[in-house]
């Protein structure tokens, strides 16, 4: 089964830039309080997407590299889902949303980029 897996800054271009599919990764930090209410939430959309999503997270205070990496996608707030298609960005999602509305969501956001397989 397909999980969430945490990638730091330098990964991005491996596991994102240069996928030929869907990637949604979502950016986070330990002390946002939105951020853990939504953990769950996350945590359990690869179930739900099978393998037709990949699912990243990055924790953006982790380290410089990450936070500027952050900073230059736009990412102002937390939790912030970006979502990828053959590497190009074609959608974000800010903040905390309940199971089933992220879900729609993210499926809206990827048929609208013609990604979703």
């Amino acid at each position: 089964m397909n999980q969430v897996v945490e990638i730091p800054a330098d990964y991005f271009e491996r596991e994102v830039k240069n996928t030929d599919g869907s990637v949604v990764i979502e950016f986070w930090i330990r002390s946002c309080s939105f951020c853990q209410k939504f953990k769950p939430i996350y945590e359990q959309l690869p179930a739900f997407f099978g393998n037709k999503v990949k699912f990243l997270k990055m924790n953006m205070f982790l380290s410089l590299d990450n936070l500027k990496l952050a900073e230059g996608l736009g990412v102002e707030d937390t939790p912030t889902l970006k979502l990828f298609c053959k590497g190009e960005e074609i959608g974000e999602i800010i903040g905390y949303r309940a199971h089933d509305t992220v879900i729609k969501e993210i499926e809206t956001i990827l048929k609208n980029g013609r990604c979703y397989r």
